[in-house]
């Protein structure tokens, strides 16, 4: 029988990733172009990381451990695409301390330093990390559900100041390339799905493998179209400012005035921020995990080896 303990279902797997990817646009600066530059670029950036990911997707269907079955087929490039994985995911969750920091010292610890701010990220994350994956994956969905829930508030409080007749600006193809090219490295959900494939619970003989690749694909369109979504709520909402403003996001919660609550802004950065370790925390769990698949083969064989030499001097 299958142990599931410590095991995530197919469902977590998707809040994960998704909850990974919309955290990224929200706290990282935004390069947009206003109207359909923008909009391309998002479109764009999710495509081609779609189509690196591929192997992945389809391998998904087959097995559960990738890395481990590259070590099967060649020692040196198991090993070689492990370390090159946790390397990179070790520079998105760098990426994502900075970003967090920088976006958490402009719109809500004022007085704090980034510095600072940076080391309580790296804490939480580390502290999150060692929970283990499965705790992370229970508290993403309530990540998810209170992000999904402040910013649907602000949305809705920002109604009044959407103009579906804002003039666009003229098409630039300059702009199109580097905000695609920005928004294709703020990644890494796709490295993480590989490395929790093996997390994923089973109740049949083949559920886990089915289920995780189509909670992947299920997670590219969903971010697709979320993107696409956010982008032109920014647009409509902001206007022109969408491109000076590095934080669109704190923007437009800016403006909200509700009855209980005048300003959203505070409270809105304060829950993507929350996320923002959360993915740190994901991330070097994923690394570990990576890494963890190819030692654990390692260990496997020389145990094997052990085996039979004892065999042979019987």
């Amino acid at each position: 029988m299958q142990d599931n303990s410590h095991k995530i279902s197919a469902a977590q797997l998707f809040c994960i990733l998704l909850l990974m990817r919309i955290t990224a646009e929200m706290v990282y600066p935004s390069t947009a172009g206003f109207g359909g530059m923008g909009l391309a670029g998002v479109l764009t950036a999710e495509l081609i990381r779609f189509l690196i990911a591929l192997p992945v997707i389809i391998y998904s269907f087959k097995g559960r451990a990738f890395y481990a079955a590259i070590w099967r087929k060649n020692r040196f490039w198991g090993w070689a695409s492990a370390i090159g994985a946790a390397l990179l995911l070790t520079l998105f969750v760098i990426r994502t301390i900075i970003y967090t920091a920088k976006f958490v010292q402009r719109n809500l610890l004022t007085q704090m330093s980034s510095l600072m701010i940076a080391l309580l990220l790296a804490g939480f994350g580390a502290y999150a990390a060692a929970k283990g994956c499965e705790a992370l994956a229970r508290a993403g969905v309530l990540f998810m559900v209170a992000a999904g829930v402040i910013t649907l508030l602000v949305i809705v409080a920002d109604i009044p100041y959407m103009d579906f007749t804002r003039e666009l600006p003229e098409w630039s193809t300059g702009l199109f390339i580097s905000d695609g090219a920005e928004r294709l490295i703020r990644s890494g959900e796709y490295l993480v799905f590989a490395a929790l494939l093996p997390y994923v619970r089973t109740d049949g003989k083949n559920s886990a493998k089915t289920r995780s690749g189509k909670a992947v694909l299920l997670y590219a369109l969903t971010a697709a179209v979320l993107g696409a979504l956010f982008c032109v709520f920014f647009g409509v909402t902001l206007g022109e400012y969408y491109s000076m403003t590095n934080y669109p996001i704190a923007a437009a919660a800016s403006l909200s005035d509700m009855i209980l609550f005048k300003r959203l802004d505070g409270i809105s950065c304060a829950v993507w921020a929350l996320c923002a370790a959360f993915r740190v925390g994901m991330m070097i769990v994923a690394g570990i995990s990576i890494v963890g698949e190819c030692a654990k083969c390692e260990e496997s064989r020389h145990n094997t080896k052990a085996q039979q030499g004892k065999e042979s001097c019987a």
